[in-house]
């Protein structure tokens, strides 16, 4: 597919409210935006592959399988016998934000595999929802009103109470309480647009704005109705001196609603902004 092609797919994504594509094959979407010559149907394979063995391990033909053995085939199919972890440069290197990449060298972000094993569960017909537990992507899979919580960075390792109230207070201080609203479902939209800011912060802190811009343009194809990338949008052509681009988001920032607060600032921005142009 070319570049227009593969926006042109990824901007019908964001307007379908039950897209066709799948959140995996949406992400090698996005992975192939700046490599034409990707081989799409090596990766769809090897998904289809990783599914076929996971529902082979689970014998799946016997029936309805119960949570915990999801667990197991998720964890001996990927982790066991193909050697899918977590990056040890998780938020340094933006590969590791790139499923392709990640299906390459078997090392990707909480973002990356936490897609992967949903695509994977998804595929036989298991009931698998990411959930948000901040900042980390967690997948929870139900059966029969059983449900458990894998964490996908961690070798699918089932997480218990204990297990999930340590990683929401190593991110968010030792007052931090574990809640029923501590654990947010995320639809497949809002957890493709995390993968993207994964690697936008990579781009950022590394300087290269251009790129980062670039994948800001892709997000809003994903997302045109969420504000705060157009805010973001804004700021960073800003930044490199696209003041028209920079106006025109700012303004649909402000078109979309916001706080009073973030307002006041965008509106002061915005006549810095308009005042650069006379």
């Amino acid at each position: 597919m070319t570049r227009k092609e593969i926006i042109i797919a990824l901007a019908a994504y964001g307007e379908a409210t039950s897209p066709d594509t799948s959140i995996a094959h949406t992400a090698i979407l996005i992975s192939a935006l700046d490599r034409p010559t990707l081989p799409l149907a090596r990766y769809h394979r090897h998904l289809e592959m990783l599914s076929k063995k996971v529902g082979d391990f689970a014998r799946i033909s016997n029936g309805p399988v119960p949570v915990a053995l999801m667990q197991d085939a998720l964890q001996q199919v990927t982790v066991r016998h193909h050697g899918y972890g977590g990056s040890d440069s998780e938020g340094a290197d933006e590969d590791c934000f790139d499923l392709t990449r990640v299906i390459d060298s078997r090392n990707g972000s909480t973002e990356a595999l936490t897609i992967l094993y949903a695509e994977i569960a998804r595929c036989i017909g298991w009931s698998a929802e990411i959930i948000l537990a901040s900042p980390r992507l967690l997948l929870r899979l139900e059966a029969d009103g059983e449900r458990l919580i894998i964490d996908p960075i961690d070798d699918c390792r089932i997480l218990e109470p204990a297990d999930i109230r340590a990683i929401i207070k190593a991110f968010g201080g030792n007052e931090v309480e574990l809640t029923p609203n501590s654990l947010r479902p995320l639809d497949d939209k809002e957890a493709l647009l995390r993968l993207m800011a994964g690697r936008k912060s990579v781009l950022l802190r590394t300087k290269r704005l251009e790129e980062a811009a670039s994948l800001l343009d892709i997000a809003l194809r994903i997302a045109p109705e969420e504000p705060t990338l157009w805010r973001e949008c804004g700021l960073l052509n800003a930044r490199l001196d696209r003041v028209q681009l920079a106006i025109d988001a700012l303004e649909e920032y402000l078109r979309l609603g916001t706080g009073e607060a973030s307002r006041y600032h965008t509106t002061i921005l915005l006549q810095e902004l308009r005042g650069r142009l006379t």
